[in-house]
């Protein structure tokens, strides 16, 4: 049976109990195979640094019962000046950005999973149970609900009247924002043994892009799903099926005309968007994800080595490893640096240019699996105990 299934009582009995066993062999041991002394390893630990810039809480909220043990990527979104954020137990909220001020605050009875993404007035959100909702973003009121093939764990993208849904079975989707029903649907098939994760679905143009547990990276029309392209990041490699694991969960980045993707236990990739024709690649294993700037990308490996790379020809421009076993969240570019959440609640502020560290800050204990939502100067941090944060890291002193 396919780990990624589409009842409900199959996905908590089967899929789970495998999931937490890959999670286990995979997460205690080394990510990239290793000896049996090496099972369980350790968090690095933190060394002693030089702060370089200074760092300011402005506010932390409460949105609702945490998700600790479930690594679900509950990122908070906006529409500029409002933060809307979700929790696993089925709270919504809008708050000011500014403030932290809560202006609305709605409870459903559902399991939230992924969302909330803001788009010309609506919020939508994905639960465990395979079901789209869409809010009012003024209000929090139930515009509709749609249900799809199984668990969404990955923020929907929209574009136009169309919302792009990618499932845990493998489907990506597009559904009508102003109603709900179902306008296309494009399977792929899914490993017998995947992680826990899918990658969420980017808009650009006529296309939706979408990365698959497969190891590939597909492209359709957005008014019909027609395919576009598809290409395979690495062929599965490896002699036992965990070794084979190649998943696409890392949120594909587009900047220029390049996407940006990474693979588990696979490559980090730059692909030609109108062609998907790969223009370089160099071996990486990818989970959490990546950000770009114009020269540079920076990528959170899975076993917490932060690499920095070419966008141009993905040679490598510096490593870390400062954060080994630590489960660092994706990078996020904030003026200067890169800023990265941890499995103990502390954010690591690493130098664009050379990867040291300019400063470190604790918001708590809880683990930070989501990216940090950078605006501006201010950097909005859900944790997985459902506490959302904002801090301000103003004046930044370049390297």
């Amino acid at each position: 049976m396919n780990m990624k299934v589409r009842t409900q009582t199959s996905f908590f009995t089967t899929r789970l109990s495998t999931v937490l066993c890959l999670f286990l062999l995979i997460q205690g041991c080394s990510f990239f195979g290793g000896d049996e002394e090496e099972a369980f390893d350790v968090p690095a630990e933190l060394v002693d640094f030089t702060p370089m810039l200074d760092v300011n809480r402005e506010w932390k909220t409460s949105i609702g019962k945490g998700h600790e043990g479930q690594d679900l990527m509950l990122r908070p979104d906006t529409d500029g000046e409002t933060i809307y954020a979700a929790s696993f137990d089925g709270n919504v909220m809008a708050i000011n950005m500014k403030t932290g001020k809560r202006l609305w605050r709605e409870n459903f009875d559902m399991s939230f999973t992924a969302g909330p993404t803001y788009r010309n007035g609506i919020l939508v959100l994905g639960t465990n149970d395979g079901e789209l909702l869409s809010l009012d973003s003024m209000t929090g009121e139930i515009i509709w609900m749609s249900e799809v093939t199984s668990e969404v764990l990955a923020p929907v993208a929209i574009k136009d009247d169309s919302i792009f849904v990618r499932s845990v079975d493998g489907n990506l989707a597009s559904y009508s924002a102003s109603n709900g029903t179902l306008e296309w649907i494009s399977s792929h098939d899914v490993p017998r043994l995947s992680l826990r994760g899918t990658s969420a679905p980017v808009v650009i143009s006529n296309a939706v892009i979408c990365g698959f547990d497969d190891g590939k990276v597909t492209a359709y029309d957005l008014t019909d799903g027609s395919l576009l392209w598809e290409t395979m990041l690495t062929p599965p490699g490896g002699r036992t099926e965990i070794e084979k694991v190649s998943d696409i969960d890392a949120p594909l980045v587009i900047f220029g005309n390049e996407v940006y993707a990474g693979s588990y236990q696979g490559a980090l990739t730059a692909l030609a968007i109108e062609s998907g024709n790969i223009i370089w690649s160099t071996e990486a294993s990818l989970y959490s994800g990546m950000d770009v700037d114009d020269d540079v990308v920076y990528a959170s490996e899975a076993d917490g080595t932060i690499r920095a790379f070419s966008r141009f020809t993905g040679r490598e421009v510096w490593k870390k490893e400062t954060l080994l076993h630590r489960y660092p969240s994706a990078p996020a570019i904030v003026g200067n640096a890169i800023v990265i959440g941890d499995l103990e609640g502390y954010l690591h502020w690493l130098s664009k240019e050379d990867g040291e560290t300019l400063q470190r800050t604790s918001i708590g204990s809880d683990k930070i699996t989501s990216s940090p939502l950078v605006i501006g100067e201010s950097i909005y941090v859900q944790t997985d105990g459902g506490n959302l944060f904002s801090v301000k890291a103003p004046n930044q002193s370049s390297r």
